[in-house]
This record gives structure tokens, sequence and C-alpha cells, in this order.
């Protein structure tokens, strides 16, 4: 990607980003905005004048940078969406623009000219986010939600009883009647919040305006060519009183969680990779929450395995930790049982080639922007041991995450 000698200065990000999504989803142009997890700087990038098509992405073989994003269910990767970066903005701590701002062609920063200009408002574009809901529990009330969860728990359990899986990983939507929504706003408290997490937004035409705070790699690969991958499951309020290294777990939050390992270890297997480092469990915080986390990490270089991160997404996708194991079994579940479509919930997104790295991430704590209504999705990870009540409760808790922040 070629870098623009054209510089635009801002003094007020907030200001400059709203009329940019905004104009982008007037025209219908796909967007992604995101925040890397321990870093300041801020990205976005929008696709100008074409929407996306879902295709095959070989994330080591495309030479544009973009951002990747994959439903849940996306068989031998071919429906993946890609946002192409013909804009690209950098945003420093300070929040003002990088000195330099990738932009591809003349016409393109005419198009960001006239958007930040025109100084669109989001409210103005609401009209273009009226996608259609398929979800079955969107006019439900919480009681009905939660008389329809636990009985999903139950037969889940049940099933693993029947030796069918050994665990299951169950969501549901859980939908937010809103009467106004700053995007930019939103994510910009995602960011201060959840300084730990990936926190990411994008729109594609016809499909969806999302937004989300993830905890968990799926894969990623530097520069000098690290790999890194991660078991997430278990979960706990975060209690701030409590160190984190005093954390006790149970035994179905251990089991969990070593079904996670255990899968990405069998994966190194089917490829022969015996060389990676294996760091954990520990427990980690992400927001109000913790984890058990395991870190695996392998020198590709070392190992001559160039293109680890293609081939680990296709054994990964979907994760353990958002299906379960064995994953046919349990996704068939899934699929008869869940009632609703999770679309991209459960999927895995993040940006491909920028400064040379892949950072692609579990699409978790994430929810669906309609124009006058949010819809969250949640999830808990089911096994012999589960208790209805407390899966719910799980549940409950996670959609806090997002949930805690929203100004009504």
């Amino acid at each position: 990607m070629e870098k623009s000698n054209d510089t635009i200065h801002s003094t007020n990000q907030a200001l400059q980003i709203t009329p940019i999504i905004a104009q982008a989803i007037h025209d219908g142009y796909p967007f992604a905005l995101w925040r890397l997890p321990s870093k300041e700087e801020k990205h976005i990038i929008v696709q100008i004048g074409t929407t996306t098509t879902p295709q095959s992405i070989d994330i080591h073989q495309t030479k544009e940078a973009g951002f990747l994003i994959s439903p849940f269910i996306n068989p031998n990767l071919e429906q993946s969406h890609w946002i192409k970066a013909d804009l690209h903005l950098q945003f420093n701590s300070q929040e003002t623009y990088e000195d330099n701002i990738n932009i591809i062609r003349p016409e393109y920063k005419n198009w960001l000219e006239n958007a930040l200009h025109h100084n669109k408002d989001l409210k103005k574009s609401y009209q273009h986010l009226q996608f259609n809901t398929n979800t079955a529990l969107q006019q439900c009330t919480n009681n009905v939600a939660k008389a329809h969860y636990t009985q999903l728990v139950k037969k889940g359990i049940q099933a693993i009883h029947n030796q069918l899986f050994q665990k299951v990983v169950l969501s549901r939507p859980k939908p937010l009647p809103i009467h106004q929504f700053d995007a930019w706003a939103f994510f910009h408290r995602l960011c201060q919040q959840y300084p730990q997490a990936f926190v990411s937004v994008f729109y594609l035409p016809k499909k969806g305006f999302w937004i989300g705070a993830s905890p968990e790699i799926i894969v990623q690969q530097n520069k000098n060519g690290i790999f890194r991958t991660v078991a997430l499951a278990g979960t706990q309020p975060y209690q701030p009183q409590i160190p984190l290294q005093n954390l006790s777990w149970t035994q179905k939050e251990i089991e969990e969680q070593a079904l996670v390992s255990r899968y990405i270890i069998n994966s190194f297997k089917k490829i022969r990779l015996r060389e990676f480092d294996e760091i954990g469990p520990k427990t980690v915080q992400a927001g109000n929450l913790v984890h058990l986390k395991t870190l695996f990490e392998v020198d590709t270089q070392a190992v001559n395995f160039p293109n680890l991160s293609q081939t680990m997404l296709h054994l990964l996708h979907p994760t353990s930790a958002v299906c379960g194991m064995p994953k046919a079994e349990s996704l068939e579940f899934i699929l008869q049982n869940e009632q609703y479509e999770r679309q991209f919930y459960s999927g895995f997104l993040g940006p491909v080639g920028i400064d040379q790295e892949i950072h692609l991430f579990v699409n978790l704590r994430s929810m669906q922007w309609f124009g006058n209504t949010l819809e969250l999705y949640i999830g808990a990870g089911i096994t012999a041991d589960s208790v209805p009540e407390k899966e719910w409760n799980e549940t409950e808790i996670k959609s806090q995450t997002l949930a805690s922040l929203l100004v009504f």
C-alpha cells in the first residue's frame, strides 16, 4: 500500500470520525474501526465505491491491506468478507491524525474531504441500518428468555451425559431498545474501559453494523514471524479486592479450559508441529470478568512454516471456546437447537496486512446495531458439571461488558 503525501490534521477526533462513519453508511461503503490490545493507536479504513462479497481470503497471499471478517458458519473459510483499505487513517494517543494518511487514489481523498466538510450526522444515516433480524427472542421478556435459555442448557447437559459430545457452547441474543446511539463515543468508552481487549466497529452493507470488545486471539502473526493463539475459557466476575493469583476455580471451569487447550495442541499435531511454547494457564482479567488463559507461541521462521496462521485458521475456526468438542457434533447441536442465527457473533475479525502483521480475534462480547435496537450476543460453555441457573447468570454478567457502558 502506498502512502499519500497529503496530510490532514484534526484537533478533535470525535468531530472527525462521526462524519466519516455517517458518510460511509450513507454511501453504502464498508468500513472498519479498531484498536489493538495494549495499544493507544486507533485505525479506521474505508472501502470506497464497492461492496464486499463472501469469498476465500489467503491472509498470507493477499497483496492489499484490509480487515477480514468471518461469520460463525464459514465452511472452508469461503464465506469471509474483506474490507479493502482504500482509505486508512491512524490516530495517535493525543487524538489527532498521524502525519501520513494512506490514500491510494486522488478520488478517495476527495471523498474524505467531502465527508469531513459536510459534517454529516449519524442520526440521518439510521435508515441505512434497518436490517432484518431473524432473532427468535427479539420480542421476548427477560423471564421468557431465561426459561428458553435454561431449557436449552438442560438439553445440552443431557446430550453430554448421552455422550454426544464433551462440551457445547450455547449462546443467546439480548435486545436492548435505544433512543439514540453515538457509535464513535461508545467505541471510545470501550477503548478506555477495556485496554486489554480488541475493540472494533465494522459495517457491511446489507449485512450489518457490529461493535465489540474481544479478549480472545484466534491467530496472530507479527512482522518477525512470531505466531500466537490462545485458549481462553472459564469465567468469573472480577472482584478487585481479590488478587488474581488468589482466585480459585471449580473443576468445571478447569476442565472447560483444558478442553480448549487440548484442541489447539491436537491441531498442532495434525500438521506435525511440535516446536511450540505453552504458557499458562493463568488467571487474566477481561473487563468485568476473569478467565483462564493459555498462550501458545511458535517461531514460524525457526520451524519454516511461514503460512502457519492461514493453516491454523482453517483448523481452529470455529474454536472450541465458541462451539464445543468434538466440533462437528457440538456444531450440529447448536444449529439444531439455538433457534437463531449467530451471523458474525463467534466468527473472527481483524486487520490483515497493516504494518505487515496479522491480528485476528474471535468475535466475542459483540452486538449489532439496528438503528433503534442494539442486539447483544452472549454465550457460555456447557459441560457435564454445568448448572443451568449459573450458566444463565454467566451470560447476564457477560452482557454487562457492553451494556454497562451504554448511555441512554
